[in-house]
């Protein structure tokens, strides 16, 4: 009986132990999103590519060493698993999609889980070029098959379950965790360009509630990754910038969040920012947005994530050997594009101003902008003191709070505890 009771002690308290090991259990993480990367063998230095990087603000040159960088930086990490949420590539190119899995090859090699889904910019792309001196050529897309089979090894192989209606997939991240990474790009529609903004078709929502309430029956943390935010990340996005944010969303995040998707990493707006989302029935989401690597601030994340949270911290490439000055130029570019695109936003919108105001408001826009994708914006004197200026030059008879002015959502986006 002694033995029994002795037998009884040690299962109880192995078995606690176990328990207690798998619920606090560390999945180490790396995300980096959006490289648009150009395969060294599509382009040289000349003026074809130059004029391609001054019309789009992307460093897309500077991108294989600033990808060479970070992977290096992964490789030497403790990290276990790499999520990349899309845009693979500058626009699609086969030999992009190609050397860019060779380039991910030393860490698939070491063990790493290497987990991607498309973005916008990846598959059916209409045209893609290669740039050669002064002139471009044309060079070769590749369909969904060929996508799937050229990324067999980062994830694709891995999948507990694929989406027939897809690209979409679920893998095993632990015993207890899923990756429900979903394929939310409209490349069956492409004819002539890309279509920036993303759709989940009927048949893939159904995959995917079938998949979550899998998870829920046998106590399965899923976390999610997809190209296009799952929620607005600034004020008005979805009418400002709804290309950005996953067609129905309102209906779709809480949707996400009650059937017991805790986070979801995203990309696609370039931007680096967190945000939580609590649905009606009080169930909360976080929308993990990476910024790209090919523009500024070039950040990637380090993540530990276990049942109870995720810790996030978040690094930048400030210098490459081509550009020791990398982060500052493409700063300067970045708030210039902000500034064009706030032009061309309020003209189309019929706001007559006077040319100073314009100005003025354009400026403020372009900084702003600049900080959103940093990330972790704060409303700092000087930008105070454009704000009152631009108030007293539009004589607004409603008085604008501006030392209560936040340009963030809740949590902070860069280095951040969250508990689910």
């Amino acid at each position: 009986m002694r033995y029994n009771i002795i037998l009884y002690i040690v299962l109880f308290f192995g078995w606690s132990f176990t328990s207690c090991a798998q619920e606090s259990e560390k999945i180490k993480i790396g995300v980096m999103s959006d490289p648009h990367y150009l395969s060294e063998q599509l382009m040289d230095r000349g003026s074809a590519i130059q004029n391609a990087v001054n019309t789009s603000g992307k460093a897309i040159s500077d991108v294989p060493q600033i990808l060479d960088q970070v992977l290096a930086d992964y490789l030497n990490s403790d990290i276990e698993v790499l999520l990349i949420p899309g845009d693979m590539t500058k626009d699609g190119e086969r030999q992009s999609h190609i050397d860019f899995v060779k380039k991910l090859q030393p860490l698939i090699d070491k063990g790493i889980k290497v987990f991607v889904i498309p973005g916008n910019h990846d598959v059916n792309v209409p045209h893609p070029l290669k740039y050669e001196g002064d002139k471009t050529y044309p060079t070769e897309n590749v369909t969904p098959m060929q996508f799937r089979h050229i990324y067999a090894d980062c994830g694709y192989n891995r999948a507990l379950k694929r989406d027939t209606a897809s690209l979409s997939y679920v893998a095993q991240l632990n015993d207890k965790t899923w990756l429900l990474a979903i394929d939310g790009c409209r490349y069956k529609e492409y004819t002539t360009s890309t279509i920036s903004s993303g759709q989940i078709s009927r048949e893939t929502e159904q995959w995917i509630m079938g998949v979550m309430n899998e998870a829920e029956q046998n106590d399965i943390q899923v976390i999610g990754m997809m190209h296009h935010g799952l929620v607005e990340h600034i004020m008005f996005q979805a009418t400002f910038f709804k290309d950005y944010v996953i067609n129905d969303w309102q209906r779709l995040a809480p949707l996400f969040a009650d059937s017991g998707m805790k986070a979801i990493f995203t990309g696609h707006f370039h931007a680096n920012d967190i945000t939580e989302y609590r649905s009606p029935r009080g169930n909360k989401i976080y929308d993990i947005e990476t910024g790209s690597l090919c523009a500024y601030p070039f950040p990637y994340r380090f993540v530990e994530l276990d049942r109870k949270g995720m810790t996030i911290s978040t690094k930048n490439v400030t210098a490459i050997p081509n550009n020791t000055n990398l982060a500052e130029d493409n700063k300067a570019i970045m708030q210039e594009r902000g500034r064009y695109i706030a032009m061309n936003k309020l003209k189309s919108m019929g706001m007559k101003l006077p040319d100073s105001t314009l100005s003025l408001m354009t400026d403020m826009i372009g900084r702003i902008f600049v900080m959103h994708l940093a990330g972790d914006e704060i409303v700092d004197e000087e930008l105070k003191k454009t704000m009152k200026q631009l108030s007293q030059e539009l004589d607004s008879s409603v008085p604008v709070p501006i030392d209560n002015i936040e340009l963030d959502f809740y949590p902070a986006d860069n280095n951040v505890k969250i508990t689910f």
